[in-house]
């Protein structure tokens, strides 16, 4: 019996691995940048311990969706609960591991600034969720990125409706409300563990794979619509299937309208819990992570349901089904990510003078996202490779810069440092210079995207071609405006 448990330990530990790499080179990304004269990359850091913490989790069962292994794990001669035994050892020792360098790295720099905050019971909570409810919602929705959305959700709405209630009990002017959230929020957050623990367990030991692998969150029958023509426009057709590829953006945008009312009801009942809460700190995530999900399921997903050779063969050219999917891509993250957010959400969020700059920013990460989901074979792993490759990136392109300024500036480094990697003065060059990196970008995606070879050397002509244009872009900038 051992025999079989070492190799499912064995199978689980190397399907865990990409993920935990990604999250924990990330984490250790800003420590390479500490004593030079680069910004930190803390933010992107603690992103990825969290959103790294919670996709172990759905990873460690949604692997087996992925991969449509299922079948046959639920076959082998061990016992479910034996089978449930490795697979929770494996990930506690993934969190564990994950939980220490975020620790060493990333709640020391915390320490710095706040005395008790790696004290703090919630900097764990992501290792929490990633181990007692992320397995549990990846099962019950048989998706992994519904399964990280929604456990990173909760925290985050138990909190309002906790709040919310304090307010109705004891009303405005008074931070009785906010006292009472405090007090109910963490014991909420072990009931959930507990209750996702048993779940997560429970769900696993009566597990059937009858969906054969797919990954789908379908709509109620009275919602959907039934026609008797079966023929439509190919390219329409097409729109349509790149829309329901992003059926999680619109499963996130309407958490985040939820939690965004009730945010403004609480701040409009009280003014003092609006003056203290960090309702832009909630947009910015907003606008950080829709754009990253929706290049991570546009091309990774297609790839994961087994669609892109039957694509392929469609009467349509490649060109015009990649048009139409970057296309769908681009204009839903204008509109949900700059437009909706604008209109509806935005005040006081963001300032009038951010609208374009949000938008470029929009189209950048988006194409961005997307590249990285070209090298991909499912959604999960793509967001979870977006972490180390845009840290990656991100040091690539704060080098770059520091050594162009180094060389034509010598005697205004720092200075002339500082404006360059602040976008706001040369806003319109920087716009000028992104989109034909936004351009470059989709165009090797697009190679990506229709061919199964991932060669080493291919990846290293798209990132020399990519630097390449981030010099000469530098160049230009400094020759011409510094």
């Amino acid at each position: 019996m051992n025999g079989p448990l070492t190799a499912l330990a064995s199978k689980e530990f190397r399907a865990l691995l990409p993920v935990w790499a990604a999250a924990a080179f990330t984490i250790g990304a800003d420590t390479l940048l500490r004593g030079t004269g680069m910004h930190s990359l803390f933010p992107l850091g603690m992103f990825a311990y969290i959103v790294g913490s919670l996709a172990l989790g759905a990873h460690v069962i949604g692997h087996e969706f992925t991969n449509r292994t299922l079948a046959s794990l639920l076959v082998q001669p061990c016992s479910r609960s034996s089978v449930l035994l490795t697979k929770a050892s494996v990930l506690a020792v993934m969190l564990v591991a994950l939980g220490f360098i975020a620790r060493v790295v990333l709640f020391q720099s915390l320490a710095a600034t706040f005395g008790n905050f790696p004290r703090y019971p919630t900097l764990y909570l992501p290792l929490i969720g990633g181990f007692c409810v992320a397995p549990y919602m990846t099962m019950r929705l048989r998706s992994q990125m519904a399964g990280v959305v929604f456990t990173a959700c909760l925290p985050g709405t138990t909190y309002l409706l906790a709040l919310l209630g304090g307010v109705i009990i004891y009303g405005t002017g008074t931070a009785a409300a906010e006292a009472l959230a405090l007090a109910v929020w963490m014991p909420a957050m072990g009931i959930f563990a507990v209750a996702g623990g048993v779940l997560s367990a429970r769900s696993f030991i009566r597990l059937q794979d009858t969906e054969g692998g797919r990954e789908e969150l379908r709509l109620p029958r009275w919602f959907t619509v039934t026609d008797a023509n079966p023929i439509r426009p190919p390219r329409w057709m097409l729109a349509k299937k790149e829309l329901r590829l992003q059926q999680m953006t619109f499963a996130m945008v309407a958490v985040y309208a939820l939690i965004w009312t009730g945010l403004t009801v609480a701040g409009r009942l009280n003014l003092e819990f609006a003056r203290e809460f960090p309702m832009r700190a909630v947009g910015m995530l907003y606008f950080a992570l829709l754009p990253l999900v929706m290049g991570s399921l546009a091309s990774a997903q297609e790839r994961q349901f087994g669609m892109l050779q039957s694509q392929a063969m469609l009467p349509v050219p490649r060109a015009q089904q990649w048009a139409v999917k970057a296309g769908v891509v681009l204009v839903l993250a204008l509109v949900l990510g700059v437009v909706l957010p604008w209109f509806v959400f935005a005040p006081p969020q963001i300032s009038r003078t951010s609208f374009w700059p949000l938008a470029a920013s929009i189209v950048l990460l988006t194409t961005w996202s997307l590249y990285i989901s070209s090298w991909c074979g499912s959604g999960i792993i793509a967001l979870a490779l977006l972490l180390p490759a845009s840290a990656a990136a991100m040091a690539l392109a704060r080098w770059i810069d520091w050594t162009v300024i180094a060389l034509l500036l010598p005697r205004h480094a720092v200075g002339a440092y500082g404006m360059l990697t602040q976008p706001s003065p040369v806003f319109t060059l920087w716009v000028i210079a992104a989109m034909p990196l936004a351009v470059l970008l989709l165009f090797f995606a697009a190679r990506n995207h229709w061919t199964s070879e991932r060669k080493p050397k291919t990846l290293a002509v798209q990132a020399a071609g990519l630097a390449g244009w981030l010099l000469l872009t530098d160049v230009v900038i400094v020759t011409t405006v510094l």
